[in-house]
């Protein structure tokens, strides 16, 4: 019976080891040969794309309380290279939607600075030999999420045109809610919203970017932050403008051993009014009324402190500065001085003298002696020979209701020119001596 030859006995049979250099040979000949041969038929190419937008996977930083910062512009990828058989370039193309660059948080570095950033084509992916970036890391700051509330202020830049001034400035809402990263939100100080005016010469209405502000007065960037608003509506007023004088009135009279000198000092002569250009045009002046200077039974100055807002007229109001509107205001008042001086009797004239008697005076003394009651610097530049002193017969007939005179003593009033201001303390007589005339 014939035994069949077992397979390892037939392979032994095949002589392998005959020739064993040339079958090598042979056999990397062959696939230099065939990679000749795909090159020859479909060769390897490269493309490369600009600009290449990093997506997130399992970013779930904010659900836990946390914010993302992304360093050095990581999160483009300025060029990413492919290479691949020019039959799957050329199907690619040069579209960046034909290359994805993913971060993965799940994978992000126990010090949460950094994800890996994996690559990969829309298509012909088995056939893509190797994707070459210029970084394939994703550079982040990781922090706490702070929450703060700030008032809005609202300002304006520019100068509105002549004549004009900026009057309310009224915002849509004045808080801002704020939330970012803690580091940055400890930064802030202030939100402002700010409008330019120049050139204005009526109201504005218009949206302004919220800007948030560090002590120093920098503005932060909003570029880590949410804001419940980014722009706001802002309303300003503008109004017409003019500088008019304050008038101030008098009324009642100082105790009557004092006077009004006739000064009045003020520490504001003029006030900036404002308000629609009609109105504003028809005020000359603003006028404090008298019953806000009152004077009467005082023996020294009044001082009094006038809000000038209390008597603007209606639809006027001050323009916007400095000003409160408080003017502080001193009416002069002093009190009598009195001075007595005397007159020869040979420079007083008689006049209204009665016909047919000699006239002559009667007193122990050629002189009168007469006290005068005025302010001091009115007595002070008193001229005494301007008084035209004098007695009139004419005053004393009728004041006494005589008809015809008769020899006698008659005393007679002196009577004095005096200017305004002053006047005598009590009346000054004078002994007058009537005696028929030696040829009547």
């Amino acid at each position: 019976m014939d035994v069949r030859p077992t397979f390892l006995q037939r392979l032994k049979s095949l002589r392998l080891k005959e020739n064993l250099g040339l079958k090598i040979l042979a056999l990397v000949i062959s696939f230099v040969l065939w990679i000749v041969v795909v090159n020859i038929t479909d060769p390897f190419g490269t493309i490369t794309y600009k600009d290449v937008p990093v997506k997130f996977v399992n970013n779930n930083l904010s659900t836990n309380g946390k914010t993302l910062e992304i360093l050095n512009n990581t999160e483009v990828i300025e060029s990413v290279t492919v290479k691949a058989p020019r039959s799957v370039i050329r199907e690619l193309g040069n579209s960046n939607d034909n290359i994805e660059a993913i971060a993965d948080f799940n994978r992000m570095s126990m010090d949460e600075t950094r994800v890996p950033i994996e690559f990969s084509v829309s298509k012909y992916a088995d056939k893509v030999e190797n994707i070459k970036a210029t970084h394939t890391t994703l550079e982040v700051n990781v922090e706490t999420r702070r929450y703060i509330q700030k008032p809005i202020m609202a300002t304006i830049s520019g100068e509105v045109s002549e004549g004009y001034v900026v009057g309310d400035i009224s915002t849509a809402q004045n808080q801002v809610k704020i939330s970012g990263p803690e580091s940055i939100i400890e930064r802030i100080d202030k939100a402002g919203v700010d409008v330019q005016v120049t050139g204005f010469t009526d109201n504005i209405s218009t949206l302004s970017e919220v800007v948030l502000y560090d002590i120093d007065g920098n503005e932060i960037s909003n570029k880590n932050l949410m804001l419940n608003i980014e722009n706001l509506r802002v309303d300003v007023e503008i109004l017409a403008s003019k500088t008019v004088p304050v008038s101030f009135n008098v009324s009642g009279m100082p105790d009557e051993n004092s006077a009004l000198t006739g000064d009045l000092y003020t520490d504001v002569e003029e006030v900036t009014i404002a308000g629609k250009k009609a109105t504003v045009d028809a005020i000359a002046a603003i006028i404090v009324p008298s019953s806000a200077l009152n004077v009467s039974g005082l023996k020294s100055n009044l001082n009094v402190t006038i809000d000038v807002k209390d008597y603007l007229p209606a639809g006027i109001r001050l323009a916007p500065g400095d000003f409160d509107g408080k003017i502080n205001v001193t009416v002069a008042i002093e009190e009598y001085k009195q001075e007595t001086y005397s007159v020869y009797l040979k420079n007083v004239d008689m006049q209204s003298g009665p016909d047919g008697f000699d006239i002559d005076w009667a007193e122990k003394n050629d002189y009168v002696e007469f006290t005068l009651v005025g302010l001091a610097r009115d007595l002070d530049k008193l001229k005494l020979d301007s008084l035209d002193y004098h007695v009139d017969f004419g005053d004393y007939s009728m004041a006494n209701g005589i008809d015809t005179f008769k020899t006698g003593l008659y005393r007679l009033n002196l009577n004095l020119n005096l200017p305004e201001g002053i006047k005598l303390k009590e009346p000054v007589t004078i002994m007058v001596s009537l005696k028929k005339a030696k040829n009547s």
